[in-house]
Parts: C-alpha cells; sequence; structure tokens
C-alpha cells in the first residue's frame, strides 16, 4: 500500500518537473531570440583600420561616444552621425589631413580629406591672381602637413617730374655801353616726366625700371644782351662810341710821300691808294688788316695841335697803305714836311670808332 502511494508521487514529481522545465525552455528561448533581435552587426572602417562591434547603440553618434572615437576637424563620417543602425552596418571614416596655407602675411590651417592645392587655397578663402607665385602646382594632389605658400607680386607705374633747368643766352650788342646787360626774354624751366615701373613682392619694392621719358615742357632760354659798346668823352663834350683801341706807333708823312705821284705837277700827286686825295687833320695810311674808310680817333693828334693853337676833331680815316706801315703802326698825314718832321714818331692811342 505504501510503496504504490510513492510511485505515483514520483510520478506527478517528474511530471511537474517537466512541466517547469519547459516552461523554463520556452521563456530562454524567447530571451535568446529577443537578444538577437536588439544585436547590431557593425562593420567599422577608421581611416584603413578595420574592425567589427555587435552592439545595442541605436544610432552611429552613440557608438562613436561608446568607444571613445573622436573626429577631429575635417574628418568624414558615412553615413552621418544622426543615422540609425541597422542590423547591418558599415560605417567609414576618412581622416582630414592639416594643411598649411601661408599668405598677405598670414597663416592659416585647413583640414580636408583630399584634393590639390587649388582646393586647399580656396577653403583658406585664398585667391591666387595672374601674377603671384605660388610655391607648389595648383593641381598637386595634396599629401599630410603640406605647406603653401603664396606671393603676392604687384606692380604700378608711378609718374616722376623733374625740371629742366633752362639757359642763359648772352648775345653781345654794340649799342649798349660795355658793362651794361638788358634782359630781352625771362627764362623759362622745361619739365621732365618720367614713367617708372615698381614691382613688389609681398608688398615690399624689388624693382624699378623707366619705361617712358617724355619731354612735357620745353625749356625757354633767357636771353640777356651784354653791351660791348665803348665810349669816350672827346675834347669838344661830345660821347663818342668805339670798337676797340690800341697803342700804336705813328709816324708822319706828307703829300709827297703820298701812294702815287711824286711830284706836285703830276695828276697823281696826293692821291693814295685808296683813291682819295690826302686832306690834313685827316687821312692816315695803316697796315692791310684796317679797312679803308676805317675811321679812328687819336686824342694825342689833338694835343698837338691844340698847342700850335689848331684845334680840330682828331677824328681820321684810314685811305692809305704803305710798304713800312705794318703790324701795329700807322703814318698819319701832314700838310707839310715841316710838320711831318716835328711830328716824327710817337706812340699813340687810337680808336676805332663804330
Amino acid at each position: 500500500m505504501n510503496s504504490h502511494r510513492r510511485g505515483k508521487s514520483w510520478i506527478v514529481f517528474s511530471a511537474a518537473v517537466l512541466i517547469v522545465l519547459a516552461v523554463a525552455g520556452v521563456a530562454t528561448a524567447r530571451y535568446v531570440q529577443h537578444v538577437q533581435d536588439m544585436t547590431r552587426h557593425v562593420v567599422l572602417d577608421d581611416d584603413g583600420y578595420r574592425v567589427e562591434i555587435d552592439t545595442f547603440d541605436n544610432t552611429v553618434n552613440e557608438l562613436l561616444n561608446r568607444y571613445e572615437i573622436v573626429l577631429g576637424p575635417g574628418d568624414e563620417i558615412e553615413p552621418g552621425l544622426d543615422a540609425a543602425l541597422d542590423k547591418e552596418t558599415n560605417i567609414r571614416i576618412t581622416r582630414a589631413m592639416a594643411v598649411t596655407v601661408k599668405a598677405d602675411g598670414e597663416e592659416k590651417v585647413v583640414h580636408l580629406t583630399g584634393g590639390t592645392v587649388r582646393k586647399a587655397l580656396d577653403m583658406a578663402g585664398v585667391k591666387v591672381r595672374e601674377d603671384d607665385i605660388v610655391n607648389l602646382d595648383m593641381n598637386e594632389p595634396l599629401v599630410p602637413q603640406a605647406v603653401i605658400e603664396v606671393t603676392r607680386m604687384d606692380q604700378e607705374i608711378i609718374v616722376e617730374t623733374e625740371a629742366i633747368p633752362y639757359q642763359v643766352v648772352a648775345r653781345q650788342n654794340e649799342s649798349l655801353d660795355e658793362g651794361v646787360d638788358r634782359v630781352i626774354q625771362e627764362g623759362e624751366q622745361g619739365e621732365l616726366q618720367r614713367k617708372i615701373l615698381v614691382v613688389y613682392r609681398d608688398g615690399k619694392e624689388i624693382d624699378r625700371s623707366l619705361t617712358e621719358e617724355t619731354v612735357v615742357k620745353e625749356p625757354l632760354d633767357r636771353i640777356i644782351e651784354k653791351g660791348t659798346g665803348k665810349h669816350f668823352t672827346n675834347s669838344r663834350g661830345l660821347v663818342v662810341r668805339y670798337k676797340d683801341k690800341r697803342k700804336m706807333s705813328a709816324t708822319a708823312y706828307s703829300a709827297g710821300y703820298a701812294s702815287t705821284g711824286k711830284n706836285p705837277g703830276d695828276p697823281y700827286y696826293g692821291i693814295t691808294s685808296s683813291g682819295k686825295k690826302v686832306k690834313p687833320h685827316h687821312t692816315i695810311a695803316a697796315p692791310p688788316d684796317i679797312p679803308f674808310g676805317t675811321k679812328v680817333y687819336i686824342p694825342e693828334l689833338i694835343l698837338f695841335w691844340r698847342a700850335r693853337g689848331v684845334e680840330i676833331d682828331g677824328i681820321f680815316t684810314v685811305e692809305d697803305r704803305g710798304s713800312a706801315i705794318t703790324g701795329n703802326r700807322i703814318d698819319i698825314y701832314f700838310e707839310s714836311e715841316e710838320m711831318a718832321n716835328i711830328w716824327g714818331r710817337r706812340s699813340v692811342t687810337v680808336y676805332f670808332l663804330r
């Protein structure tokens, strides 16, 4: 009787255990399925470093935060940070390189994942002009830590002016007394204009060259008349102008010693080399370099005749020549041989009149 009861109890217990295990198995299966449903498989490629991750995170940003993956300036990520994670998600991070751009006295660092020198300059906001110089080719691919330098080349045309001094032109004027000047025309400076090309490198002048030179205004000469006239006051108080004077040796001759005709009865008696007839206080013979008709003033003859009671004006005319009359010598006609002998030979001052 007791044995039968024990057998029946074991059967009930075993059935209960089996029921509990069955219920537990169903629950476990359901939990595992739930976990599998919540898990996301992610393949992360961080600039070539590749890992696979199973995660419960919902977005790309949550995943990065969990694993402390930080994006730097210019880094690119695909898909974006706010994108939801799917059961299978591929995440790709492309890391940016730092490029230094130097221009206009400033230095900028830009970050970009690739491209050319031109792209880096655009990102830095640097415009390159036609004459500017870049140390790298504009189409050259960028490399990490590249340094791009832009040298500014500027040029301008400047205009310089320079005064052209006027010339002073002196003209002799015999009608003006010696030592007297008269301004005929005032001088004016001219103007020379130069166009100069100035070249600058980064704002500093490195070269300049002349491109054009033009006389904008010609100078105007200053014209001065300088008096060369000489004068003296003769014995009668009159002002007499002369052009030159010399100290000369003066001899005397009479009509019988005129150039042609030796006898008083000769028709050529007293006729000079110029064809003029000799006249007292008038005719002199002079060297060939003094033309016929030249009038001279000899003050010593005024004094000579005044001492003998005769007043003359002292003006004589060159009308004769003589073989012995050369150099600084003249021969003065006297009406009589007696007076010619009295005079003889003397040193005189001869003024050559205008």
